[in-house]
């Protein structure tokens, strides 16, 4: 389980984590984050959610807090001072620090993938013209939904539904930065495609090559490390 997380374009860790990382059994510590929530609130809203974990009877759901680093620095205040409680301090401090570097990562691929899909749209305006072809909606969607469905598994659709994501919120930011780096790449491949003239099966076909040579085992890597 990591001990920081990028949700959206924060950093939080979570109250399953830190009591891990304190030795302590889940139950007292988000007890200690209730308590204190009104402390905590003044850095940020609380927020909470559902998380699933492994039980000897089979899959469950626990309630789960999200705090960002200030609300954890406090929390642990409120714990008492031993050796592992400092030791887990120091973790923290770095492990924050380290992902703040990969959340700056994540802002800037995002900000190229929202411009190299410019570069796609006009490629598919192109090559319908070319074939004396009108220009709809879906055509645009469709050729989103190719890449969105080799990186992500699914459509941009399925997965708002998937992740509870509503339409006034960019899709990319709930993905994870190897996700953005390779739609990025399939967009500017797919782009190159479009303007060879190369129909919709070959380029589905050639995307999924790239995808499985180059970007699948990164996106195994980091999916690993996220659940660990």
């Amino acid at each position: 389980m990591p001990l920081v997380e990028i949700k959206k374009f924060d950093l939080v860790s979570n109250s399953s984590a830190i009591a891990l990382g304190v030795k302590k059994e889940h139950k007292p510590v988000i007890q200690l984050v209730r308590k204190y929530q009104s402390d905590l609130e003044e850095f940020a809203r609380v927020k909470f959610e559902m998380r699933p974990f492994q039980t000897k009877g089979g899959a469950q759901k626990k309630e789960v807090a999200l705090l960002n680093e200030q609300q954890t620095t406090l929390l642990i205040t409120y714990m008492r001072n031993n050796p592992i409680v400092r030791a887990f301090k120091k973790r923290l401090v770095a492990e924050f620090f380290r992902m703040r570097a990969a959340l700056e990562n994540k802002e800037k691929s995002r900000n190229v993938a929202r411009l190299e899909y410019k570069p796609m749209t006009e490629a598919i305006e192109q090559a319908h013209r070319a074939q004396g072809q009108s220009l709809a909606p879906h055509h645009f969607r469709s050729e989103a939904d190719l890449i969105n469905h080799i990186a992500v598994g699914m459509t941009a659709a399925q997965f708002r539904v998937y992740h509870n994501i509503s339409h006034k919120e960019s899709l990319r930011d709930y993905l994870t930065p190897e996700q953005i780096y390779c739609i990025t790449e399939l967009q500017r491949a797919n782009t190159v495609f479009l303007r060879m003239g190369w129909d919709f099966k070959y380029r589905q076909t050639r995307l999924m090559q790239i995808f499985e040579q180059y970007h699948c085992p990164s996106l195994i890597k980091e999916q690993r490390r996220l659940l660990a």
